[in-house]
Order: C-alpha cells, then sequence, then structure tokens
C-alpha cells in the first residue's frame, strides 16, 4: 500500500525527469550523440518510475473512496437496523424490530446485513450464509410487522 514514501518516490522521479529535461534544453548542442541517447533514457525511466508509483497511488485512493463509500453506507444503515436477542433486524414503522434476522457478527464487525438461514442439518439452529456464524433458531426468529393504528 503506497503512503507517503511512494509519493515522495514519484515527486523525486518526476524531480529527475524535470532536471533532465531542462539540461537538454539548455545544452548548447555539445552532447555527444551518446551522451544525448543517455540523458534521453535516463529521463525515459524516470518518467516511466513516475507513471508506476502514480498509477499504485491512484489504486490506493480508489480503494480509500471506495472503503469511505462503504461505511458512509453502514453509518446510513445504522439507524435503520436494531438488535433484538440473538440478531438484527430492521426497524419498522412502530420503532420495533421487523422482518427476517440478519447476523450479528457480521454487521458488528463488517457492517453487512446478511439474512440467516435454518440449517440444513439442525431445524433448531439458523446460519449466517457468509460467515457461518450459529444461531439458536428461538433466539433469531422472524418478527412480523405490527399493524399500527393511524395517530387520530
Amino acid at each position: 500500500m503506497p503512503d507517503l514514501a511512494a509519493i515522495g518516490s514519484v515527486l523525486s522521479s518526476l524531480k529527475t525527469a524535470t532536471d533532465i529535461a531542462k539540461l537538454l534544453r539548455e545544452t548548447d548542442f555539445s552532447l555527444e550523440k551518446a551522451e544525448l541517447k543517455l540523458k534521453l533514457a535516463e529521463l525515459m525511466s524516470a518518467l516511466a518510475d513516475a507513471k508506476m508509483e502514480m498509477s499504485s497511488v491512484q489504486d490506493t485512493i480508489s480503494e480509500r473512496e471506495r472503503r469511505i463509500a462503504e461505511l458512509e453506507e453502514a453509518f446510513q444503515l445504522r439507524a435503520t437496523v436494531v438488535r433484538d436477542r440473538d440478531a438484527y433486524y430492521t426497524v419498522g414503522e412502530d420503532g420495533k424490530p421487523t422482518g427476517q434476522p440478519m447476523c450479528l457478527r457480521c454487521w458488528d464487525i463488517q457492517h453487512k446485513l446478511y439474512r440467516l438461514h435454518f440449517d440444513a442439518k439442525d431445524r433448531f439452529v439458523k446460519v449466517c450464509p457468509a460467515c457461518a456464524a450459529r444461531y439458536e433458531a428461538r433466539m433469531a426468529q422472524n418478527i412480523a410487522a405490527q399493524n399500527v393504528p393511524p395517530a387520530a
């Protein structure tokens, strides 16, 4: 993962390339052909190094932007989920938990909501499809929405 050292490396490569370009511009054509080719090769190498480092920095930036978007989404979801016994549920219109149970572990650690499913081998257990956490089915039941009479 590129850090300040990678950015410093990019800046160093760009400085080297700039210095070589200035040298070539300021010469009075007294350079030998071989020297000129060497300086151009150094310039191209410095620019290639800078390009590779910038690509790495760009990847890091896009990964961090993706992670920020994930965390913002989780933060917004936080207001719409509530814990009840061994699961998280969406909040109904009455402010109480409703719907299918979702994995505690996945929400607490990754801020992702995965619905729990009955274990095929044990009808008294519900399992998370993502992390395989196991919960007692009686502690993670489906909760039907309550009909709330409209306020008068």
